[in-house]
């Protein structure tokens, strides 16, 4: 049988809605929301996804939350902007058209301008640290 839920001191009063109030939150904000509280993982495993280090996804997530406490507590509106964020790029080898598409969003089925199947990622090589996963790493190889 489960404990009775214990009486909590709150000392706050319902929250006013304010029409006037808006909050900008920026694309890496929400992203590093949606990594530590929606999908569960840690910061380490959420920094590695972002391609930033643990310290700076920290103060990207504290200022996330800091914000969406503004919009819960006095009811902002939510302006979501832009951010510095990486996109994928696309090159299609029948007519040569280039194209970005947001991470997260699967492989795309075809070029959008010739309708091709015929497409190859221009980017792929990137964000797997110091020379593209490529060569001989540090202490690997020969000693002379």
């Amino acid at each position: 049988m489960p404990r009775r839920k214990r009486r909590r001191w709150v000392f706050l009063d319902p929250p006013e809605i304010l029409e006037s109030g808006e909050v900008e939150i920026s694309l890496d904000e929400m992203e590093a929301l949606r990594l530590a509280d929606v999908e569960g993982l840690n910061q380490h495993d959420a920094a590695r996804i972002m391609g930033i280090s643990q310290p700076t996804f920290h103060r990207i997530l504290r200022e996330a939350r800091r914000k969406a406490g503004m919009i819960v507590i006095h009811g902002f509106k939510p302006k979501i902007t832009g951010g510095e964020h990486i996109m994928r790029m696309f090159r299609c080898l029948d007519c040569g058209n280039e194209w970005e598409e947001p991470f997260g969003t699967g492989r795309p089925n075809n070029c959008p301008k010739c309708n091709s199947q015929n497409f190859c990622r221009m980017d792929s090589g990137k964000g797997m640290g110091r020379g593209g996963g490529r060569g001989r790493g540090k202490g690997m190889g020969r000693r002379w």
